[in-house]
């Protein structure tokens, strides 16, 4: 397999970091996770995705309880038994089977080690690196670490898997049993590693030789967002433009003035972009969208900061926030109109009826969407929220159900389908049904949304009716 960087996978792949980076820093790691994974079992050859999923995982397991984990390691006797059978032929099939399992939750030993092995014959050691380094931290021992230098070591990072050596050899008694071999090997290889540093040839590590140069890299990378550091990429694509000029590089240079909080220099620069290609994309016309109202809304805000300051507040407010209503309906709909095969665009417009209250439309909208298997499970989700709020409580309990059906794994959708499905059966007069749901989403995460109030009022109606 032929690794890639960020920058030479499709810009999508850039734009997923992005969105799942700022998931986790509002500390929904779950969001995170279920954004990212699919992209890394399309792109195995990027290892950035690999440092970022992991790092989301673990964030993700902190919330989960025994019982999560209990589920992953029984199912994992069944997985394994399938991932081993397609290993031989298809390692890299194997490895995005070993990714769908770690989603759900990453301390699993078995999966872990799977991956590392499925890697490793798929000649992706960065895969085999993260597997393994994820299991060293959750579960050490000499023989894990030991694995993990040597794949540090085919991965090409001599001074990583130096580090590991030497800890290795910190907590081994007797030292006659150190693996001089591995520890000469790495340390060989952390010298040219070392020799290399400066060579803006060498690997991206090289990179690191430079402050500047590393952090704009990884915001090409979309893994840092913090203002300040941002306008160092603004800064060094404001000179290239000056040399020449790139719609790619303007493009990115718009996402940059979006995390720096520059809104209407990000507009002025995707329109740019937009005006040169001349048709209407609808991924760069949503990026517009956005910056579009973010500028809007930045502005409603320094008038609630200081409506002293201004002369009649509460009507720029008002007029800010019908523009921002109309702007937003105008292109959600431009788009579903324009593109009336891209699922996607007509699931936004769908939803947005959906928030509006126009509760009919979002019904023969989402109807329509549910014939597209991609689509079919969220859009049966909404048809049952849609049969709640016009009072149809049986046809609401059967979209609900049909769509908890067709969900094989505990996540966010799952568990939003299981407490709309809690709700509509409790209306239906069901109430060991709406608890036996209540129940699962509590396994998997304690204190979701006001389920423990609800399943307690069950649970006090029942006693009092017994």
């Amino acid at each position: 397999m032929i690794r890639k960087s960020v920058s030479q996978a499709p810009i999508y792949v850039r734009d997923t970091l992005t969105r799942a980076a700022k998931m986790a820093a509002a500390q929904d790691f779950e969001a995170a996770v279920d954004t990212l994974y699919p992209v890394i079992c399309k792109h195995p050859e990027v290892p950035a995705l690999y440092e970022k999923l992991r790092e989301y995982e673990l964030g993700k397991l902190k919330t989960q309880g025994g019982g999560v984990k209990f589920l992953a390691k029984l199912g994992a006797f069944f997985k394994m038994m399938r991932i081993g059978a397609v290993m031989g032929k298809d390692p890299v099939k194997a490895m995005e089977l070993c990714e769908v399992s770690l989603a759900f939750c990453v301390d699993n030993p078995a999966i872990l080690n799977a991956l590392a092995k499925a890697s490793n014959a798929a000649d992706a050691p960065w895969g085999a690196v993260s597997a393994l380094d994820t299991l060293c931290k959750l579960h050490p021992n000499p023989m894990r670490m030991k694995q993990l230098a040597e794949a540090m070591q085919r991965n090409g990072q001599g001074i990583d898997a130096l580090k590991v050596h030497q800890n290795i050899i910190s907590q081994t008694v007797d030292k006659k049993n150190v693996d001089k071999a591995g520890l000469q090997a790495a340390m060989v290889l952390a010298s040219i590693e070392r020799g290399n540093f400066n060579d803006q040839k060498s690997k991206k590590t090289a990179n690191a030789a430079d402050a500047e140069d590393a952090i704009i890299q990884q915001l090409l990378n979309g893994t840092i967002h913090d203002a300040d550091q941002a306008q160092l990429l603004i800064d060094r694509f404001s000179a290239e433009l000056r040399k020449k000029d790139s719609v790619d590089m303007r493009r990115k240079m718009a996402d940059a003035y979006m995390i720096a909080g520059k809104y209407e220099d990000a507009l002025r620069e995707y329109r740019t972009v937009s005006d040169s290609l001349g048709v209407l994309d609808p991924v760069l016309d949503k990026h517009i969208e956005k910056a579009y109202i973010a500028n809007l809304r930045s502005m409603v805000e320094k008038l609630q900061a200081s409506p002293e300051e201004y002369d009649d507040p509460e009507g720029q407010i008002a007029a800010l926030e019908k523009d921002i209503y109309d702007y937003h309906w105008k292109h959600t709909r431009l788009r579903a109109e324009r593109f009336p095969n891209d699922m996607q665009l007509q699931f936004d417009l769908a939803e947005l009826q959906f928030e509006c209250d126009m509760i009919d439309e979002a019904f023969a909208s989402f109807s329509a969407i549910a014939e597209n298997p991609q689509k079919r499970r969220g859009s049966l989700v909404y048809m049952g929220r849609c049969s709640l709020l016009r009072n149809e409580v049986e046809q609401a309990v059967g979209f609900l159900r049909e769509a908890v059906n067709e969900m094989p794994r505990m996540d966010k959708y799952k568990r939003e389908a299981m407490y709309y499905l809690g709700n509509a059966l409790e209306l239906a007069g069901d109430p060991e049904g709406a608890k036996e749901n209540y129940r699962q989403i509590l396994v998997s995460m304690a204190g979701y949304r006001d389920v423990p109030e609800r399943l307690s009022a069950l649970d006090a109606a029942g006693q009092q009716v017994g």
